[in-house]
This record gives structure tokens, sequence and C-alpha cells, in this order.
């Protein structure tokens, strides 16, 4: 019987740091709503905050800086249209990626929502497959 020899080991290197989740914002009045989208985006790998109203959105986008912001347009307090409109208006948040996600989905509400900046426009309840394609698009594939 002849002798085995040990195998040498490889020598293993340490993996690279994941780069950090991708950040979405999600401005959304409805708790149910906002909620079971916040969970879906989360078991998807994202890091997800979320805001009440068009005001908290607007102050979370810029102290938070969120890779992506998905807004409703009626909210209390304000309204979506005058969030997007400051968050696009903002030279220190005007590239961040706006999605409107909302029921009130007619032509009016599209025109008015592409015046004020938004990127894209999800009716709800939104696609879960689509939506988390336009934010890795939109997020340059972070999560």
């Amino acid at each position: 019987m002849s002798e085995q020899r040990p195998k040498k080991l490889k020598r293993l290197e340490p993996k690279p740091a994941k780069s950090r989740a991708t950040r979405v914002l999600y401005v959304e009045d409805a708790a149910v709503i906002r909620d079971t989208i916040a969970r879906l985006l989360e078991l998807k790998g994202y890091d997800v905050a979320y805001a009440k109203n068009g005001k908290e959105g607007v102050e979370m986008t810029q102290s938070w800086k969120p890779d992506v912001v998905l807004m409703d347009l009626r909210m209390p307090v304000m309204d979506g249209y005058n969030a997007i409109e400051q968050i696009k208006q903002n030279p220190k948040t005007k590239q961040i990626p706006v999605f409107v996600i909302s029921a009130w989905s007619s032509k009016k509400e599209r025109t008015q929502a592409k015046l004020v900046g938004a990127d894209q426009f999800f009716v709800k309840p939104p696609d879960l497959n689509r939506l988390v394609d336009a934010i890795d698009k939109a997020a340059g594939s972070k999560a």
C-alpha cells in the first residue's frame, strides 16, 4: 500500500466586500400598500425606508440619499407631484430616479408626473418583476 501525501491546501482569498444594498425610499400614505411593497423589496435584497407623505419624502431624500424613490401621487401634507418637483429641482437630489406608483393612472396623471420630473410610472399594484428590473437598471444594478 502506498503512502498518500497530504494534499496541499489552496490559499483562500478573501471575498470582496459586498457593495451596499440599493437604497429605495417608498413614499406612500397607505400603510398596508407601503408595508407590503416594502417587505417584498426587502426580500429582494433592497434597503428600504419609507415616508408617509411628500414632505417627509423630500426631507428623507435629502438626508438618506436613496438610489431610487418610489412615489405615490395622492397624499396628505404634500402630494407626489410637488414632492417630485422639489426633489428634481434640488441640485443635490435631482439625479435620483423617481418612479411613480399610483392607482391614478390616466393620461393626465402620467403627463403631469412626467412634467414634474418622474422617470417612470407604475400602476398599483405594480408588477414586482418590472419594478425590480427598473430599480436595478436605474441604480446601476447594485442590488
